[in-house]
């Protein structure tokens, strides 16, 4: 295909107007044939690249809408290659039986010309801390097993604000930093890619929102501290 656009339509053999199952379909079939742990051919590494691709942004309604109006340059100039093969994709991927997408990223996709590869930020919850105590306990409780009770210093939500943070009576606002979106998109044009990093606000923390008068129970932040009673 070299000295012309890529058509991820004639990539995956299906028309312009293919439906969604059509276009799995396809990629599955293909997929099948070119995967480079079935097939050790030297063109079956780069064609696998080439359909991985073009499934990526076909079997997403907002990239294949861009990509019908502006082509590839258009998928190359807005996304990053992380972005591309976002999580969704990765999950069709391993249901589709071809294990682990992650490690075929790591080995074929540095190198599709888009660029530096940026990962985007994920905005969400995290794990939090594991809690460890300290507890006395006799030799005849280890012998033969016993029941204690320990108290848990923990985060609970604020019983004042019911955990928005804000103080009763008052509300939030949309964020003048992001518009309301909880995201902030850092552009870097690098030769004829325009990459884009999309982080957390750094004003409302990606909330979208944030508080016009914090509550005087937890300071703002939504959550007081509780000691929880356990039984081990």
């Amino acid at each position: 295909m070299a000295g012309r656009k890529k058509d991820y339509y004639e990539i995956l053999g299906v028309p312009r107007n293919a439906t969604k199952e059509e276009i799995k379909r396809a990629f599955r079939r293909l997929a099948l044939k070119y995967h480079p742990d079935r097939n050790k051919s030297p063109e079956a590494e780069e064609k696998f690249k080439e359909i991985s691709e073009a499934y990526a942004v076909l079997s997403d309604d907002e990239k294949r809408r861009i990509y019908d109006a502006y082509g590839v340059d258009g998928i190359r100039g807005r996304y990053t290659q992380e972005d591309i093969f976002n999580t969704r994709f990765k999950d069709l991927f391993r249901d589709f039986g071809f294990g682990d997408f992650d490690d075929l990223f790591n080995r074929f996709f540095r190198d599709f010309g888009f660029g530096t590869f940026q990962r985007t930020v994920r905005i969400g919850p995290k794990r939090g801390r594991d809690i460890e105590t300290t507890m006395e306990v006799t030799l005849k409780d280890v012998a033969y097993g016993a029941e204690k009770e320990i108290e848990v210093p923990r985060l609970r939500r604020c019983s004042v604000c019911g955990g928005t943070g804000a103080e009763p009576g008052t509300g939030e606002r949309t964020c003048p930093r992001c518009g309301g979106t909880g995201r902030i998109e850092h552009r870097r044009v690098s030769g004829f890619a325009q990459m884009i990093r999309i982080v957390p606000c750094d004003r409302c923390g990606g909330r979208g929102t944030i508080i016009e008068q914090p509550c005087k129970n937890c300071g703002g932040s939504g959550l007081e501290k509780k000691v929880a009673k356990i039984r081990v």
